[in-house]
């Protein structure tokens, strides 16, 4: 089954991402739907390989509007551990980090029975927190 997700962080300037889709077996909550979602995120994250990329033109272009003209290198080449992400993305859940709405429904319970159809779509929406202090 094909679902799409759409990604969005509050207080970001830049304009909402295209919707990702995401091919997933039948789950019945949404906690079954994070653990899929994620898992093949590590896995595509794991598989990539790093490789010098030439940037277009138009790709330019479009970094500086965006603020920033880079390579998109990773430093970084450890493998991430699938199991340690889908519990920090659950426990991100719990802890309120990020809202999931499945088209305009808030879905607020990880166990809650969901129903899915083809090409639905998720929005993830990461909320900023807020730091200071008062005086």
């Amino acid at each position: 089954m094909r679902i799409y997700a759409n990604v969005k962080s509050i207080g970001k300037r830049k304009p909402v991402l295209a919707l990702q889709p995401f091919d997933i077996e039948t789950v019945e909550t949404l906690r079954e739907l994070i653990t899929q979602i994620v898992k093949q995120n590590v896995k595509s994250f794991n598989e990539e390989k790093p490789f010098t990329r030439y940037l277009l033109e138009e790709d330019i272009e479009v970094a500086h509007k965006q603020g920033k003209v880079g390579f998109h290198h990773q430093y970084n080449d450890t493998k991430q551990s699938e199991s340690a992400a889908i519990d920090e993305a659950l426990l991100a859940f719990k802890d309120g980090i990020y809202k999931v709405l499945h088209g305009d429904l808030e879905l607020t319970a990880l166990d809650e029975p969901l129903s899915i159809n083809e090409e639905d779509i998720f929005t993830f929406i990461k909320l900023t927190m807020l730091s200071g202090r008062l005086w």
